[in-house]
Formats: C-alpha cells, structure tokens, sequence
C-alpha cells in the first residue's frame, strides 16, 4: 500500500479492536512440508553462492525468506537480494560499533529478559520515546536507523543462542503504551516513522518476532492501530496483539508468556530494577 493511501486512511477513524492472535510457533520455523523442503533446496542453490556470512546460509535463516513471500522462489530470491544490498548501503555488518549513546539516552530499549521459550525479549516504554522531539531536532531519520539496530540486536541475540544449542528462533517485541498522546506520538511525521519502522522490519527482518504485544493501549491510538493493520503483512498480523488499559488483563497475558522474574514490576513482574538494555 502507498504511503499516501495509508496516510489518508488515517483521516477516518476507525474502531479499536483487540486483535488476538497466537504468535508463530517454534515449530512451523523447524519444520518443512516435503514439497516446502524441494523449495528450500532449489532457494539454497540459487542464493548461497551470493551470501557472505556463514549465519544466512543456514536453512533457520532462509526460512525467513521464503515465508515471507509464501515459498515464491523469484519473490523470495528478490527479497533476501534487495536485503544484501540494503544491509551493505546502511552498513549493518558495523552498526553495533556506531556511538548511539544519545539515542539510547532518549530513546531507551531493554533487550535483557528472556520469555518462556528463551526467546529474547525486547521492551521499550511509549512514555520514554517523545518521537515529536525527534522530528524536531531532525533526527527522525537517526531514530530509524537505530531500530534497525535493535531489530538487529535482537536477531544477533537469537543466533547467540542456536550456537549454544537453543532452539530459538524468533524473539518478543513488548511495547507499554501508556502516557502514548497524539502530541508526543501521533504527529504527521511520526506516523510515518512508525510506518517506515514497519516497513523496514518487514524488508529487513521478516518473521523475526514470535509475538509483537502492545500493552496498557490507550483509545488514542485506535486510528494507527488500524493503520498499522492496514499496512501490514498477513505475517505481522498474526503476530501482532493489541491490549487496551485494563492491566488485569494485559498483565495475566505477559506473565503467561513471561516468567514473574524476567519483567519489571510496572508489567506485573517481581523485578525492582527496569528492564535495562545491554551495552
């Protein structure tokens, strides 16, 4: 969908609704039907011979590729293709080495829990990310920038583990929504940073997240839920759950997700410290 197809549907708003929706299981990443598998052996001979790294020539990472285009084998070769040259142009290979300290000052993330499954767990608080400031101080297009570097993070975090022997393969996105306001949160060009950011992360890092769960979500942000939805892929979608105010009920899913001592008491957990991102 065009960007200003998207924008003008925000002009309408449209009813909230929960969206509930299991997230992908482990076992559809580890597991191929005999006809995905002849699939994957004809993507792997015509894509191995132009990746560099070792990690995506692995079928856990191909995988990715092929879901996100249906097991299309010319739209998948493409994706993965514009994906190598996008990753060279940003120079993603070097961007954790990158000084991010004023972004990380303003723009916190913590990437230091781990849910049920031992998929990592990445948080981050509406009421830390004033996203207007960014747009300001021009530095909307730096704030993009460093969520490809989370989503990155994360992904780094996810093969850490395979080569300890962990069956993990995706990780958890939790975003608190309280204090998000239309001020802070809903300008113009917020939205659409809020639309790049999802189209970066499903361009860049499809299928990444088991689950993408919006917590303690106010009426305000109806409209861009539904933007969102609109935008995203059927992938996402499933992926994605949207939680109003009552924290009964938003608490009881992230503890059934998230063990007690892995999140941070404002999420129902026993940790006295926030969630606090690594270095």
């Amino acid at each position: 969908m065009h960007l200003f197809s998207i924008c003008t549907i925000l002009l309408v708003f449209i009813g909230y609704r929960e969206f509930l929706v299991d997230g992908v299981a482990l076992e559809i990443d580890l597991k191929l039907t005999n006809e995905q598998k002849k699939i994957m052996d004809k993507f792997k001979e015509m894509v191995i011979p132009k990746l560099h790294h070792q990690y995506m020539k692995e079928e856990i990472y191909l995988v990715r590729w092929l879901r996100a285009r249906d097991f299309d084998l010319k739209k998948s070769e493409e994706l993965l293709l514009q994906n190598l040259k996008w990753r060279k142009q940003q120079k993603m290979d070097t961007i954790h080495n990158e000084d991010w300290s004023d972004m990380q000052h303003d723009f916190p993330y913590y990437l230091d829990s781990f849910d049920k499954k031992g998929q990592p767990v990445a948080i981050a608080y509406a009421k830390e990310w004033d996203l207007r400031s960014a747009v300001v101080t021009g530095r909307i297009r730096r704030g993009l920038r460093y969520l490809d570097k989370a989503m990155d993070e994360a992904n780094k975090m996810i093969r850490t583990q395979q080569l300890e022997g962990q069956n993990v393969t995706q990780f958890l996105f939790v975003l608190h929504m309280g204090h998000f306001n239309l001020y802070q949160h809903g300008c113009p060009r917020c939205i659409t940073g809020i639309l790049e950011f999802l189209d970066s992360y499903e361009n860049h890092f499809p299928g990444s997240a088991d689950l993408i769960l919006l917590v303690d979500t106010p009426p305000v942000f109806d409209a861009i839920a539904q933007l969102v939805r609109e935008a995203a892929s059927p992938q996402t979608k499933e992926a994605l759950k949207i939680y109003g105010i009552n924290p009964k009920v938003w608490k009881k899913v992230l503890l059934d997700v998230i063990d007690a001592d892995q999140l941070a008491v404002e999420f129902g957990g026993t940790r006295k410290d926030k969630n606090i991102m690594k270095p």
